[in-house]
């Protein structure tokens, strides 16, 4: 594929055919599945946008196997066995650097690659096998930067992740990508070049686009010192009716070239892409001279709910939505950004993997993201062990590999818990939300039904459950906020109004109303 004539102050947006690039380290695979990972990268004709790099799309590759200053640790499945949830016959082969001095990001590293591996387990449906190698995209400078590459089998196929980490020398600290920027403005202004960079592209979803950490967790430089953001298989793919989004084209890469990519950047970033244009790579470093200090923020980790909300003071309500994100969830967003409301939303495994656009852009957005388990069901009466641990584990892998969240909320199916499922909602570091005030949409109620519902029971402190899933709650859900204003309330997070629920706890204590 050719990539369309920009002009050279502009991104260059480069969808790329294969599974592999041809500087990419394989992991060990059966013959078979390697023969179908190994295709070659599709030429992306775009040297009249950029200045003399044959493959522009590539982010810089100094070392893709352990030589002097690098070693390697490389793990399978029997490394993971603290995780909740372990699906049987799932093939783990995974790898990652280590550098002379550099043993704080070793654990960085570690820390990042067993968070894969958990998520892929708790995500998937019926993993097959997940293989992570890596290469050295940078190493001078004061950093040290690694890619890496996963590749993952499941019932929906193969497709290939990708994430770019980030140390500096001198603190120890471990960057994401997004660290490469200077701030959030910084990253909403990259998405905004990036959107431009792929409007009018068939195989990109743009309105799946968001300025949060997990969408943009591959970034560096290629050989012309350009920015190069690339993202996984199907993650832009445009929704597909009941089924998650295709793993087609493949990679998709967005490059800034440097003018354009230097005003965006940190200071990390900057010296991140001298290294990466280094001649001399420095692979041995020493240990951190600095106190790291407390952790920096991260740009595109989103924060849920209003700053300015006290609930011990304010006169509180918070809006709940169960069993989304459905085809109605956009023009519930496009209503509460427009009334500046925050919402908390429960939601399910199927509709999380088949819009997860819009979980990105509800996150992005301020709101506060649940779980409403992975299937639907009574929960006591239909899981129970491993199985139970699985169904617990889904969503929060899912919301986690799509944004970068981790889930806090767990929300069963009609309410309907036992001790055994609050134990393991527990264990899995959630706290419990029930509701204390039900709108009835769910039996059928029409739209001035609901409205009555809602606002005839709102008290302050109210949790109440909806559903944007059905047309009749949409069309209440603007009177619904009129009137709960008009009475001085303010609309809050579940969070917010529990003071910050503990794991394994279950709300509101006296159960449901």
């Amino acid at each position: 594929m050719s990539s369309t004539r920009v002009r050279p102050s502009e991104a260059v947006r480069c969808p790329v055919d294969g599974r592999r690039g041809p500087r990419e380290r394989r992991p060990l695979w059966p013959a078979a599945v390697l023969a179908a990972l190994v295709l070659p990268l599709a030429a992306c004709g775009v040297q009249e946008a950029t200045s003399g790099v044959e493959d522009p799309e590539l982010i810089t590759v100094l070392l893709d196997e352990p030589g002097e200053g690098v070693t390697e640790w490389r793990g399978d499945a029997g490394d993971f066995a603290d995780h909740p949830y372990k699906p049987e016959g799932l093939e783990v082969d995974v790898a990652y650097p280590r550098f002379e001095g550099a043993e704080a990001f070793s654990r960085g590293l570690a820390a990042r690659v067993d968070q894969e591996v958990r998520d892929f387990r708790g995500a998937s449906r019926d993993p097959v096998s997940l293989g992570i190698g890596w290469e050295v995209a940078a190493a001078g400078h004061g950093v040290l930067g690694v890619r890496l590459v996963r590749t993952e089998e499941d019932y929906h196929g193969l497709r290939q992740g990708y994430g770019t980490y980030w140390y500096d020398t001198a603190t120890g600290h471990t960057a994401y990508a997004t660290e490469l920027l200077a701030d959030d403005a910084a990253l909403e202004k990259l998405n905004g070049i990036v959107r431009e960079a792929f409007a009018g592209d068939p195989d990109v979803d743009v309105e799946s686009l968001h300025p949060v950490m997990r969408t943009y967790d591959s970034m560096g430089f290629n050989t012309d010192g350009d920015l190069v953001v690339e993202f996984d298989d199907g993650h832009l793919s445009p929704v597909v009716e009941g089924h998650p989004p295709t793993s087609e084209p493949g990679r998709m890469v967005a490059v800034v070239p440097s003018e354009k990519a230097l005003p965006l950047l940190s200071d990390l970033g900057e010296r991140a892409r001298r290294a990466s244009l280094a001649e001399n790579p420095v692979l041995a470093v020493e240990a951190p001279s600095n106190d790291p200090g407390p952790s920096p923020g991260v740009p595109g980790v989103v924060s849920s709910g209003g700053t300015d909300v006290d609930c011990a003071k304010d006169k509180c309500v918070a809006l709940t939505f169960d069993d989304g994100p459905a085809k109605t969830t956009p023009h519930l967003l496009d209503l509460l950004a427009e009334e500046d409301v925050t919402a908390s939303f429960f939601l399910n495994g199927d509709p999380a993997l088949t819009r997860p656009g819009v979980l990105r852009r509800a996150y992005a957005e301020g709101h506060e993201i649940g779980s409403h388990n992975d299937l639907h069901e009574h929960m006591p009466k239909h899981f129970a062990g491993e199985e139970l641990a699985g169904q617990v584990a889904a969503v929060s892998a899912m919301v986690r590999r799509q944004t970068g969240h981790t889930v806090k909320l767990f929300r069963p199916p009609f309410g309907d818990s036992s001790p055994e499922v609050l134990g393991e909602i527990g264990r899995q570091g959630m706290a419990e939300i029930l509701w204390s005030r039900d709108s009835g949409d769910w039996t059928g109620a029409s739209r001035d039904e609901i409205v009555e519902n809602v606002v005839g029971q709102a008290e302050p402190g109210a949790v109440v459950l909806l559903h944007d899933t059905l047309a009749p709650t949409l069309a209440a859900a603007p009177e619904i906020i009129e009137r709960l204003r008009g009475q001085g309330y303010v609309f809050a997070t579940v969070s917010q109004v529990y003071g910050g629920p503990e794991a394994g706890e279950s709300y509101p204590p006296e159960g449901l109303a």
